[in-house]
């Protein structure tokens, strides 16, 4: 763990509850292989390190589980291994259900939905602004957890529910590998992307089904093809 890593997160966030600010740190530190896939993480360990008490590190440790970043085996927490196959797969189910629920949203979305979801797409455009200029240290939990917002409001828009099940049945697997397409940024990502979710939500305003496909497929490709961790971390 880096203490000083903490602290800045502290002083950055005064008002974050401490089981969030371990939480960023913990997943900073997780999607960057800082520490590595099956490295145990001691709950009281933690806690000596950073100087604060178990109670903000296990509801930290506990939220990282039930997104997949780690698991748990006999009460012990460990890392997630990082599985190419598995990320390639997910990459795979992105690009078939969100192009497609996409074109659907824009045929079904309702004005409610659709104002939520310009909503969504205004905050992340600001969002990956205010990232673009705070470099690798930028909060990764708000990007990511907004990006799911926005990402699962589109595929509810679509008014398929069994498509929606099956998204919101992996919504944390997406998550936890957007987490590492995101760390592992292009020069230049974060300011390509800060407009694409308005735009979506611009295509599914018109109604045009297949414009919005395309720039969904665009949207996706840009995250996959641009960024793959994997292959970027063994080359080094």
């Amino acid at each position: 763990m880096n203490p000083k890593k903490f602290e800045q997160i502290r002083r950055q966030n005064p008002f974050m509850p401490l089981n969030d600010i371990v939480h960023e740190l913990l997943l900073q530190e997780i999607i960057s292989f800082r520490l590595a896939p099956a490295t145990r993480l001691s709950e009281s360990g933690i806690a000596q390190e950073l100087g604060i008490s178990r109670s903000p590190v296990k509801a930290a440790l506990e939220q990282l589980a039930e997104r997949k970043f780690i698991h748990v085996k006999n009460s012990r927490y460990y890392v997630a291994d990082f599985d190419e196959q598995e990320y390639k797969e997910i990459c795979d189910f992105n690009m078939m259900v969100e192009p497609y629920a996409t074109a659907k949203a824009a045929i079904h979305a309702t004005p409610e939905q659709l104002d939520e979801l310009y909503r969504l797409a205004y905050k992340l455009r600001d969002i990956y602004k205010e990232a673009y200029h705070s470099g690798p240290n930028y909060s990764y939990s708000r990007i990511l957890e907004t990006e799911l917002d926005f990402h699962l409001g589109v595929v509810r828009a679509s008014g398929n529910r069994l498509i929606t099940q099956l998204y919101e049945e992996r919504k944390y697997e997406i998550w936890h590998y957007r987490g590492f397409l995101l760390y592992s940024r292009p020069e230049g990502f974060f300011d390509t992307c800060d407009t694409d979710h308005v735009l979506i939500c611009d295509m599914l305003k018109l109604g045009d089904d297949e414009l919005a496909t395309a720039v969904s497929r665009r949207h996706l490709h840009v995250s996959r093809d641009g960024i793959e961790r994997y292959e970027l971390l063994a080359k080094k």
